[in-house]
């Protein structure tokens, strides 16, 4: 019995599994992670690691989150975070103190003297967004925010699913 010759190369074959959505995820942690590389290398000037420069991240959106819970928004180990925010302590940076609702839970005050190095983190920021964001016109990057705000309320639904 005759087989046909094979048309596709087994190569071709295994680039065809990759489609154009896992394209797109790929591509946006490439751009993740690549933008937080660059970030840190600008921080790291300022004597900020990315753990550290994340946490107070999260603390400047919302200043009533615990230890705990910035762990699992970052999704790091808690030593990895305890071991951060007990650098940003010893700088003066942030106060830990027992959070008064839940005496086991860590409650971060950042301080004053955080909010003095806040204009430098803002700058860094921003002239890496001038890098990123060259040449994307404000309609386009306002589309890009819907969608992938979307995209990230597809994917809370399942996790929630998932749990």
């Amino acid at each position: 019995m005759d087989e046909k010759p094979d048309t596709m190369s087994r190569s071709q074959r295994r680039q065809k599994i990759i489609t154009d959505d896992d394209r797109i995820l790929y591509l946006m942690d490439e751009i993740s992670r690549g933008a937080r590389r660059v970030y840190d290398a600008r921080v790291a000037r300022i004597g900020l690691n990315q753990t550290q420069w994340r946490i107070i991240g999260q603390l400047l959106r919302d200043p009533a989150l615990t230890q705990a819970e910035i762990a699992k928004k970052l999704e790091l180990e808690s030593a990895t975070i305890g071991q951060a925010v007990a650098g940003l302590c010893a700088r003066g940076l942030m106060k830990r103190l027992r959070a008064e609702t839940d005496r086991r839970a860590w409650q971060l005050i950042l301080t004053e003297q955080l909010d003095d190095m806040l204009p430098e983190l803002r700058g860094s920021a921003d002239r890496l967004h001038d890098l990123l964001w060259r040449d994307i016109a404000a309609d386009e990057k306002q589309t890009l925010q819907q969608i992938l705000a979307r995209v990230s309320e597809n994917l809370d639904q399942l996790r929630a699913e998932a749990e």
